[in-house]
């Protein structure tokens, strides 16, 4: 053998060697997700992370960010704007280049709101409020309620033409759903629909919606409109139900996560909501939905008292995989400077155009996307939610 060739040989197989254990080596990537494990909405925040995981699984199996696994930080802010603050500053001081949430309208709207002085790129999956994402440090992956209401009133209309009067019960405490009272209203007005009784409304805190209810059916709506949060949703459609109030019920996507369509049972006839996807179909990639939503619904029944409806957690797979796409294009590793990888982050956030992942995304210029939504209606027999046509 000739020293000469083999040497060199030798030295390169080592430094390839090398290399790998290196890149094996490398520090994690931590994302946070700060959602609510607790509260009333406990099971839906645990689907969430349960999504969460298997994009982070996914992506540490095809090799993490450039040769650096992630790790994923969650975070317990029930629904409680205060806490989602916490634990969005607690995230940023423990190094987190990003966050996916928090959710809902009100926390979304506080964080939101703080991120260019604590500049941690966050993105959200289920707040619907219009107008609270704060660029160029946020992103809202899920559609908001400024273009989502307008175009499901209008299939809901298509659907049942002969809506002349309807009632609108709201939430009064929370952002996302006194914003879609406003916009359920003027949809109203657009269409020509009276609304009556005004703002039939309860807050969150409410246990006994059945005066709710029995206003309702005394004034004899055609339909009824309803913005709530899932919680209160379900406890107006049993409401409705013991006073044999039958008509269609539409809710905006607020309540399409959860137990609901799980739990409602027979009280869920004729309630109808908008949403991306079901349990068997997506607007992205099917294929991928068929190996990701077996997975997640194995996951989804180890957990107490999660219901088995994956809804917008495919938002979720969707907005890691983003995170993990924009900083690998960016060429972050674990060993990038957090406020570099978050600067990164960001330049990624106002590049963002479009995405296919599970669902289709288009960003408008304020920082929300556009996902193509469905007219779902509760399927009694399975306790999922199918499309209405």
């Amino acid at each position: 053998m000739n020293r000469n060739v083999a040497l060199p040989a030798l030295f390169a197989a080592c430094l390839a060697i090398t290399g790998q254990a290196a890149a094996q080596g490398k520090p994690p990537i931590k994302i946070g997700n700060i959602t609510f494990l607790t509260g009333p909405a406990a099971s839906a925040g645990q689907l969430l992370d349960a999504m969460a995981d298997l994009a982070v699984e996914d992506i540490n199996a095809a090799g993490g960010i450039n040769g650096s696994q992630v790790v994923k930080q969650t975070e317990d802010a029930q629904i409680d704007p205060a806490q989602a603050v916490l634990m969005y500053r607690k995230l940023a001081a423990e190094r987190a280049v990003a966050t996916l949430g928090p959710g809902t309208g009100t926390q979304w709207q506080t964080v939101a709101a703080l991120s260019p002085q604590v500049k941690l790129p966050a993105a959200t999956v289920n707040a619907v409020a219009p107008g609270i994402t704060v660029r160029p440090w946020t992103i809202r992956l899920q559609v908001a309620d400024d273009t989502l209401i307008p175009d499901l009133v209008d299939k809901f209309v298509a659907k049942f033409p002969n809506t002349k009067k309807i009632v609108i019960a709201t939430d009064t405490g929370e952002s996302s759903t006194i914003a879609a009272h406003d916009l359920f209203k003027a949809a109203a007005d657009r269409h020509k629909i009276q609304v009556l009784g005004g703002n039939v409304g309860f807050t969150g805190k409410t246990m006994d919606l059945s005066p709710v209810a029995i206003e309702i059916k005394r004034l004899d709506p055609d339909a009824v409109w309803v913005a709530a949060l899932p919680p209160q949703t379900l406890l107006i459609a049993k409401a409705l139900a013991a006073q044999d109030f039958t008509k269609p019920r539409l809710g905006n996507i607020i309540f399409w996560p959860g137990n609901f369509v799980a739990t409602v049972g027979d009280a869920g006839k004729n309630w109808y909501v908008s949403g991306v996807s079901t349990n068997t179909n997506v607007t992205g990639d099917n294929d991928l939905y068929k190996e990701v939503a077996a997975r997640f619904l194995a996951r989804a029944a180890k957990i107490p008292n999660a219901s088995t409806n994956i809804s917008n957690a495919t938002v979720a797979y969707d907005t890691m995989m983003v995170y993990a796409d924009i900083l690998r294009k960016a060429g972050v590793d674990g060993n990038t400077p957090v406020l570099e990888a978050r600067e990164k982050m960001k330049a990624g956030f106002l590049a963002l155009k479009e995405w296919r992942g599970l669902n289709l995304y288009k960003m408008r210029e304020n920082g929300d996307a556009e996902t193509p939504q469905r007219l779902l209606v509760v399927d009694r027999a399975t306790g999922q939610w199918k499309d209405a046509d």
